[in-house]
């Protein structure tokens, strides 16, 4: 299923407003990018330090971490708005989890 940038881009914004407030106020310095296409098969990939390991007050002078979902390979997956939409929504979970200091195990164990 494909569809164009600014809908798969509404469709991740709208996801991410979906996530629990009390979670949304931990993120900060992050952006979330939105590319075509990636060079592997990854669905999505996070850059940067896990909120779990800043500790020093010197966090404040450091680029933002980046969550990149790849749309060409999620959208491989997906035959219909919906799923296309449940895979968003999991691998923006799955990259936030990471952000968060979950590694895939524990990720794993939640389903993403």
């Amino acid at each position: 299923m494909k569809i164009s940038k600014s809908k798969f881009e509404k469709i991740v914004y709208q996801k991410f407003l979906k996530i629990p407030k009390n979670i949304r106020k931990k993120i900060e310095n992050l952006e979330i990018i939105v590319e075509e296409k990636s060079n592997s098969n990854l669905l999505g990939l996070y850059f940067g330090i896990p909120f779990s390991k800043r500790k020093t007050p010197f966090y404040s002078l450091v680029l933002p971490d980046r969550i990149i979902l790849f749309k060409n390979e999620i959208e491989k997956f997906c035959k219909t708005e919906q799923e296309l939409e449940n895979l968003i929504e999991k691998v923006l979970l799955h990259e936030i989890g990471h952000y968060l200091g979950l590694d895939e195990k524990s990720l794993k164990k939640l389903g993403l």
